[in-house]
């Protein structure tokens, strides 16, 4: 089997109980919990219970690892946006759903790290997804205002300073009609 480094999510999807799983789901608890420049792949591999030769023959390095974890949290994350989307006919709408389900899947799964280190947006699938979705309003920039938004507010909820319906209130108030 060779390893994948252009990820397509059917096919790399590992066996449960394989040390490719264990791996992922130690890296996701580690990158979530500690983020990426602070996760070491010596801790990380003695936590998974395999060698760190094991993580760079399925991964190649720290950063395609972290890519992985990234993209198929990104991946889960658009699966339900566009879930709660299709319930909608308004744009407006559309794109409260597609962020309060974002948010709510962030926080539930105690992901925000992934989202909150500093990263290129245009790069993010979610960015790109909202992107698609705010385009309806002409107004250059507003994706970008979302996405900031979005990320603004899972870091203020991952720091306590707000809850979650505090965050879905700003998502509200920023997408009113009356704009």
């Amino acid at each position: 089997m060779s390893t994948c480094y252009n990820i397509n999510m059917n096919n790399w999807i590992p066996i449960p109980g394989s040390s490719k799983e264990k791996i992922l789901s130690t890296a996701l608890a580690e990158f979530s919990h500690y983020g990426f420049a602070a996760t070491n792949i010596t801790q990380l591999a003695k936590k998974a219970q395999v060698t760190t030769g094991a993580i760079y023959h399925h991964f190649g390095s720290k950063t395609k690892l972290y890519e992985v974890i990234k993209k198929e949290m990104e991946q889960r994350i658009i699966d339900r946006m566009e879930g709660a989307t299709d319930l909608f006919e308004e744009p407006n709408e559309k794109l409260k759903a597609a962020l309060k389900t974002g948010l709510d899947f962030v926080i539930k799964k105690e992901i925000a790290r992934l989202f909150i280190e500093e990263q290129d947006e245009g790069s993010s699938e979610v960015y790109q997804f909202l992107k698609g979705i705010s385009s309806y309003k002409n107004l250059n920039g507003l994706d970008t205002l979302l996405y900031s938004s979005w990320v603004s507010t899972i870091k203020a909820i991952s720091d306590e300073s707000i809850t979650i319906l505090d965050g879905k209130k700003i998502i509200d108030w920023i997408l009113r009609k009356d704009q």
